[in-house]
């Protein structure tokens, strides 16, 4: 029996990024502008956290199915979307802005050109991006997060069918000793 997640998905897309975004913002140029690499990824970010997280710091997360699953002849076929989400922080409000752009299309790059997330999905389509400064005072508008929407579609998402235990025999031990002399 196998089942396929939401999560599942969540935790690949974190692997191909947490492999691949750095090397693809050294690829764009831009490993300058945005010269620490994401290192935290998160479920649910948090403003408290975000405050003392060690920026910039990720988060990924899915609300859910895109559309109804689809029936196919090898099994259920489904699209969640899966967002992610980068928080940075500048030292003014252009140079935030302009880091939350670069993140986001490295990030979009990263994934659109992994759009098998390492085989757990068989395509990958992106939907979404937004940018957003985030209000507080004691930041002075220079920490913000960018977000990139992906759906992410996985084949044969359940699979109810018994799992055909393997089958192994032992292997036959032949000690061949040499005759014992008559004497």
């Amino acid at each position: 029996m196998r089942v396929i997640t939401a999560d599942d998905l969540c935790v690949a897309v974190e692997q191909v990024l947490a492999e691949h975004l750095y090397p693809t913002v050294q690829l764009l140029g831009w490993h300058d502008d945005l010269e620490e690499k994401v290192e935290d990824w998160h479920q649910v970010p948090d403003l408290d956290v975000l405050r003392s997280a060690s920026l910039p710091t990720g988060a990924i997360s899915s609300p859910g199915l895109t559309d109804l699953p689809t029936k196919t002849s090898s099994g259920t076929d489904a699209t969640w979307r899966v967002v992610v989400g980068i928080y940075e922080r500048g030292i003014s409000y252009d140079d935030t802005s302009r880091r939350l752009r670069r993140w986001a299309a490295a990030v979009r790059a990263t994934l659109l050109a992994h759009k098998s997330l390492n085989q757990t999905a068989s395509g990958l389509r992106w939907v979404g991006e937004e940018y957003a400064e985030i209000p507080d005072a004691r930041s002075a508008r220079t920490i913000g997060g960018c977000t990139v929407a992906v759906d992410v579609t996985a084949r044969n998402v359940v699979d109810l069918s018994p799992t055909v235990p393997t089958v192994t025999t032992p292997r036959s031990t032949v000690n061949v000793r040499p005759p014992a002399s008559q004497e």
